[in-house]
């Protein structure tokens, strides 16, 4: 279960993977509710069953059961009797099953569908706004100009900082949700449908032994529920684990980066980053001698397209040791509705350079129909020039190989 997130990072194999849990979450929804109501139709007729018996009861003992004239002697009242405290016991045992089917199975299925299947529901829509927000702030702060003045960068970094914060916390609290509704489903149902079972055994056990036959499988089942749900709360406490590692290293990590920048030096606008940097790349690259490729660095990078609109769109990136720089894009078609608009104007251009910042949810409906498709940049071949002369945008580099020139930011 959590080894399906092995890398956490924010990719589109991570959210390939959030994809394929939600749909499973919305399907698993609407069996929940065809499944509520069946149980509520059938606890409607226990409790129907149970007034019956109780009824049928009460008229036997006013027809001769308990009462001691002649003529409830001579229809066998004291038998009656007998059959009249048996009935009620019959009625109780039913009475019983019906409160474990309410307690047991309908009360949790309701606990379930608007606790848990909702939880899932309302982290994605966090989820959501804490990504236009998060895409929003990236927009503004990439899009500095050279020369803007430092409390300005200052100010939009922080609000970058603060926004990314936030959807990373959402993006996990998501990943939780969708992964607890994925354990539970391993032993909620059968747990509480084994109880209901046993239920059902302990009522029809006086008079119907062959249900008598299945009860070692029955509690063979409560007792694999029991085992799944505290595998699953294992599986849950490594993955919080691991979060919590991640989240460490990742904030390190820039921590680091900000170190680096800060003592690095600034050239035409551009920061430079150490040379200890680039000596801890030496060190990993020299440190795969025995053919272990090892990954440097991976994320997002815009990389600036080579049709005609020369437009910048985001691409993940990965560096290994071996020198190689590899970028994914998703191979697909595009979804009904979403045809190029071609800028007519300087304003309708700069606009759409700024679309390039979309918000990246409203694409995955379509991920899990497609491929992810890479390409693979040989560094050993190819110069690398920090400030790209043909933009004023901040933070953006080129690549030149021998068949391709990339601009990237």
């Amino acid at each position: 279960m959590a080894a399906a997130f092995i890398d956490l990072h924010d990719s589109p194999m991570f959210h390939k993977q959030i994809f394929r849990l939600e749909q499973s979450t919305d399907e698993l929804k609407d069996r929940c509710q065809k499944l509520y109501s069946g149980c509520t139709k059938f606890m409607e007729a226990l409790s129907e069953a149970c007034n019956g018996d109780a009824m049928f009861a009460d008229s036997l003992e006013a027809f001769g059961g308990g009462q001691d004239d002649p003529m409830s002697l001579s229809i066998g009242g004291p038998i009656i009797s007998k059959f009249v405290g048996a009935l009620r016991e019959v009625a109780a045992y039913k009475e019983h099953l019906r409160s474990q089917v309410e307690h047991v199975l309908v009360d949790r299925l309701t606990q379930f569908i608007s606790a848990d299947l909702q939880r899932a529901k309302d982290c994605r829509r966090q989820l959501d706004r804490s990504t236009s927000s998060y895409d929003q702030a990236r927009e503004r702060f990439v899009s500095l100009k050279k020369g803007t003045r430092e409390d300005i960068v200052a100010c939009l970094e922080e609000e970058l900082q603060n926004s990314k914060s936030t959807f990373e916390r959402n993006r996990f609290n998501l990943v939780q949700a969708l992964l607890n509704v994925e354990a539970k489903k391993k032993y909620e149902f059968l747990e509480s449908l084994s109880a209901i079972m046993d239920a059902h055994l302990r009522y029809f056990k006086l008079g119907f032994e062959l249900l008598s036959q299945m009860e070692p499988f029955i509690h063979q089942v409560l007792t694999y529920a029991q085992q799944s749900k505290e595998a699953a709360n294992t599986d849950q406490d490594k993955l919080a684990r691991r979060i919590q590692e991640f989240r460490t290293q990742a904030e390190m990590d820039d921590s680091h980066a900000v170190s680096n920048m800060e003592a690095s030096t600034s050239v035409d606008g551009v920061r430079l980053g150490s040379i200890g940097s680039y000596k801890d790349i030496e060190s990993i690259m020299r440190s795969t001698a025995d053919g272990e490729v090892r990954t440097i660095k991976q994320g997002n990078l815009l990389k600036r397209s080579s049709s005609f609109r020369g437009d910048f769109k985001r691409r993940f990136f990965v560096l290994d040791s071996q020198g190689t720089l590899y970028y994914y894009k998703i191979k697909g078609t595009k979804a009904s509705g979403s045809q190029p608009h071609l800028s007519t104007s300087t304003s309708e251009n700069n606009n759409g350079m700024f679309s390039r910042f979309r918000t990246r949810h409203n694409k995955t409906s379509s991920w899990a129909g497609e491929s992810l498709g890479s390409h693979t940049i040989d560094l050993h071949t190819s110069t690398i020039k920090i400030n790209a002369d043909d933009t004023d945008l901040r933070l953006c580099f080129r690549i030149i190989s021998p068949s391709k020139s990339y601009t990237l930011q």
